[in-house]
């Protein structure tokens, strides 16, 4: 059976990603909330808990007095660019702690943490066919 630490949980939903029986689902409001829902399990596998990169699972022997499911949920941040929520504040705090400074910016000093990754993706693109169209010029 899975015991959940909230306190050291980041939202990434790296379990529930791993989790063979499903017993691990979770819920995204758009943009708004995360949520993670841990059914009790009478498993002894242990996958989900090698893969928390926060180590916030272990595995604990069943007991029918622990909760049928527990919760965890976290507001998301939104983009600086489109203003959509698309992370938890503990996955972009582990973020900002684990890359070093000088990788977590591009090359026009923007703060690629705080933008969502579609947005990257969009203003990679536009900065790369500039430097093309640049390129051809002369």
């Amino acid at each position: 059976m899975i015991q959940v630490d909230a306190n050291k949980c980041l939202g990434c939903f790296a379990c529930s990603n791993i989790c063979p029986n499903q017993f691990i689902t979770r819920e995204e409001e758009e943009g708004k909330r995360r949520t993670i829902r841990w059914s009790k399990c009478k498993e002894e596998c242990d996958i989900c808990v090698e893969f928390c990169p926060a180590k916030a699972l272990t595995l604990i022997p069943y007991s029918d007095s622990t909760p049928e499911v527990i919760e965890v949920s976290f507001d998301l941040v939104p983009c600086e660019v489109c203003k959509k929520g698309f992370a938890t504040e503990p996955l972009l705090k582990r973020i900002r702690e684990t890359v070093p400074s000088n990788l977590q910016t591009d090359s026009t000093g923007r703060s690629w943490v705080e933008i969502c990754p579609f947005c990257r993706r969009e203003l990679e693109a536009e900065m790369a066919s500039k430097q093309v169209v640049q390129s051809r010029r002369k």
